[in-house]
């Protein structure tokens, strides 16, 4: 276990030495779920500064592991890195040189870095970030992205409250629904970036109740240059709020522009490089019977999803939206644990529906996702155990 030698410790192929700290995660998100569960259904709710204060103490007790599982934040200071250096981080990188923060992250994936799948906004973000801490060393550099990343969610508490609907107790439960959840604390920790990419979202949706209608709906939309999530935040905006369109068109427009030449970098690097390996996810069920079925079920169960979505919207009700999340989500090969911030905010606009609590459970069940990083990939007899596991909250929307 070389990985012992990083300066952040990831857990990755550790064979046999991976059981133990995936049960003390598994077993601590376990007991957290379960009071979370229990305060969400009996609708227990705070105030907003005491709930902002409950969420910092979740990513103080997530901060003090050991190690983490996921090599992400290692990639984000490398783009940074490069992008510094006056190099293109949507480049295939086969040589770190000497950097250290680049030959790090080269390491986490076997020398060879993976090419960056974010926004421009993101990658000039770590650049200050890493350039800004460059004196303090390559550990400073990481745990101030992860800290960034921290930061965010719990903006997103106050940020949720003001975007989502209702009266007070509703928006406090619905914002609670997102900044309590155990497994989203936890992948803010490890410094994963969708939580920045949703809280620009949630500030662009806030101003748009505030009738902001153009600035709102564009800022949702210039999320994706972040993370390209915010795209589909800004087309569901403007489809449901037509004084939104303009300005979401106005935002994607500048989106595109910007995205364009990573885009371009992206379908040359990664297209010839790509392999169909699904984990943990409903594709992973019925990946032995080749990835056109296992893709053909998916997209089945997909449209599905998205014509009673549709439904449930025509009718009025919120929990279309979380039909809409749940339609993406099978769509996803490889569902690890950070996606799932996204299905949990759009849970929290339906609460005690039948697609809230499938969207919670998968939030927690994505959580496998890191037992093939952890320990090894699987055989195909238990990938699909796993997937169906990992799946099987989807059975709640047949209940």
């Amino acid at each position: 276990m070389t990985t012992v030698a990083q300066p952040i410790v990831v857990v990755t192929d550790w064979g046999e030495h991976a059981f133990g700290p995936l049960a003390v995660l598994i077993g601590f998100i376990a007991l957290a779920g379960v009071l979370y569960w229990r305060m969400l259904a009996r609708g227990d709710v705070f105030s907003l500064p005491a709930l902002i204060a409950l969420a910092t103490l979740g990513l103080a007790a997530a901060w003090c592991a050991p190690v983490i599982f996921s090599s992400d934040v290692y990639a984000y200071a490398a783009y940074g890195e490069l992008a510094r250096l006056g190099l293109d981080p949507y480049v295939r990188v086969l040589h770190a040189g000497n950097d250290p923060l680049i030959a790090n992250a080269a390491w986490q994936w076997s020398g060879s870095l993976p090419v960056c799948v974010y926004g421009p906004a993101f990658v000039a973000l770590a650049r200050s970030i890493v350039a800004a801490t460059a004196p303090l060393g390559a550990l400073a550099q990481l745990q101030a992205l992860r800290l960034v990343a921290s930061a965010a969610f719990l903006f997103c508490a106050p940020l949720a409250y003001a975007a989502f609907e209702g009266d007070r107790r509703a928006r406090l439960r619905a914002a609670a629904t997102l900044a309590l959840n155990p497994v989203a604390i936890w992948c803010a920790a490890e410094g994963h970036n969708d939580a920045l990419a949703l809280a620009v979202v949630l500030a662009g949706i806030a101003l748009v109740r505030k009738r902001l209608f153009p600035i709102g709906a564009a800022i949702v939309a210039l999320s994706a240059l972040i993370k390209p999530q915010g795209a589909a935040a800004a087309i569901a905006l403007g489809a449901s709020d037509r004084r939104a369109r303009a300005g979401a068109a106005f935002g994607l427009a500048i989106v595109v522009v910007l995205w364009l030449p990573a885009l371009a970098a992206i379908a040359k690097q990664v297209a010839p490089h790509g392999q169909y390996a699904p984990q943990a996810s409903l594709q992973a069920v019925f990946a032995p019977l080749g990835a056109v079925p296992a893709i053909a079920v998916a997209a089945a169960v997909s449209i599905g999803l998205v014509v009673g979505g549709v439904r449930l919207l025509r009718g009025g009700r919120r929990d279309g939206w979380v039909f809409l999340g749940l339609a993406a989500w099978v769509l996803i090969p490889n569902p690890y644990p950070w996606y799932g911030i996204w299905l949990v905010a759009l849970a929290a606009m339906a609460a005690h529906t039948k697609a809230w609590r499938v969207a919670l459970l998968l939030s927690f069940s994505s959580v496998l996702r890191y037992l093939p990083d952890a320990i090894a990939t699987p055989a195909p007899a238990g990938s699909v155990a796993l997937g169906t596991l990992a799946a099987l909250p989807l059975l709640g929307l047949l209940l």
